[in-house]
């Protein structure tokens, strides 16, 4: 969700432009209250702050600082913009913001697979040296085995996706 906060009478007509350029709803604050009530009730993607806007509303600096939580602000002038102008600059900003998002989900995964496969390798060091024990019992030998096979399975599930996504990125690339 976007908003854009603004006192220009072109505002509504730059929220509309906003939507159908980025086929996200925009909600419209016309003023620092207003923008600060929508801020607290809802998560917003982007912030579109009209510059003009921050020369009548003092504090309006203040409300990107404090209130946007992760939303992204984009800056415009809509006296001097058009809507076009505006829908494009927030589009990109969303694509950042994707971009963003999709390289943070990738590192937090390959951070866990890491973190998961030194797990995994002591899982399956311990429970093959505690299958090498003379004096182990056949049921606890047994219910070790399982735990090395399980572990023997989750190497080879996150191996396989990691191997994977490199066959896919070598395939990508070659192209």
């Amino acid at each position: 969700m976007i908003i854009l906060v603004s006192a220009s009478s072109r505002a509504k007509e730059c929220a509309a432009a906003i939507e159908q350029k980025n086929h996200q709803e925009t909600q419209v604050a016309t003023s620092l209250t207003k923008a600060i009530e929508y801020l607290q009730a809802h998560e917003y993607d982007i912030i579109v702050v009209d510059e003009s806007f921050q020369q009548v509303e003092a504090g309006a600096e203040s409300l990107v600082a404090s209130h946007a939580g992760n939303a992204i602000p984009v800056y415009v002038n809509l006296a001097l913009h058009g809507t076009e102008r505006v829908a494009v600059e927030v589009n990109r900003a969303l694509q950042r913001l994707t971009a963003e998002r999709l390289s943070s989900m990738r590192m937090a995964e390959n951070l866990l697979r890491n973190e998961l496969r030194g797990q995994v390798t002591a899982i399956l060091l311990n429970s093959e040296l505690a299958l090498r024990e003379e004096e182990l019992s056949t049921d606890a030998a047994a219910k070790v085995k399982e735990v090395y096979d399980l572990a023997e399975q989750m190497r080879i599930r996150l191996d396989g996706r990691a191997s994977g996504r490199t066959t896919a990125k070598s395939a990508t690339t070659a192209q």
